[in-house]
């Protein structure tokens, strides 16, 4: 499916075997631990970025001037089985407490500046997901509401109805694969029925413009 059609995509990363190993046993991932954000300082991390980035670019699939500004890991297991309503992503990491017109949901976590930016930043947005291990129908796979991603943000009493609307389609996937997914998409998880690792390495990439805020991290 075209991303900008649908607002999601799967393709391969075409990265080497030996590599994905490395990271799956990496201390971005914690035996207990659901998952660990604002990852860009870690050096294989951002060396990660670049590489699917370039990748994704010269497949003419995001911009080459792309930049990443958020990566965070999951990993879905026994332990850690969580599930996730429908919703869209819209709170990013900054580098500073957000002032600006246009930004919104002023928090912070673990630190670190979040907000929400104007409509057009996050049209401008791209999630990309790496898959490290494989996660079939029963393990937790990602949900998504085709073409929900050019609607705007949409109020929270409006989201069952849209997706009753627009359907929705479970996104398997193997080990290495790239999902592709528009912040704004409304998208969910629900519980493993049988869980076993789900890790991800989930980047999101900025294109156009500088925001009038500053990112907490640009790579």
């Amino acid at each position: 499916m075209a991303l900008g059609d649908s607002g999601f995509d799967t393709v391969p990363s075409h990265l080497p075997a030996d590599l994905l190993d490395r990271l799956r046993i990496s201390a971005v991932f914690r035996e207990g631990r659901a998952g660990f954000r604002c990852l860009l300082d870690d050096p294989r991390v951002r060396e990660m970025a670049i590489r699917i980035r370039d990748s994704l670019a010269s497949r003419g699939l995001i911009a080459i001037e792309s930049v990443a500004i958020q990566a965070i890991a999951f990993d879905k297991t026994a332990a850690t089985n969580w599930k996730v309503a429908w919703h869209q992503d819209l709170l990013f990491p900054f580098a500073k407490q957000v002032r600006s017109a246009g930004y919104s949901r002023s928090s912070e976590k673990d630190g670190v500046a979040f907000a929400c930016p104007p409509v057009k930043t996050l049209e401008s947005l791209t999630a990309v997901r790496l898959s490290l291990d494989d996660c079939g129908p029963d393990n937790g796979p990602l949900r998504v509401s085709p073409g929900t991603h050019r609607e705007g943000v949409i109020p929270g009493d409006r989201i069952r109805d849209r997706v009753a609307a627009s359907g929705e389609v479970v996104c398997t996937h193997r080990t290495g694969d790239l999902v592709l997914m528009k912040p704004l998409l409304l998208h969910a998880s629900s519980q493993a029925s049988a869980p076993e690792h789900r890790r991800v390495l989930h980047f999101v990439y900025h294109s156009g413009p500088k925001p009038a805020e500053p990112w907490h991290r640009e790579v």
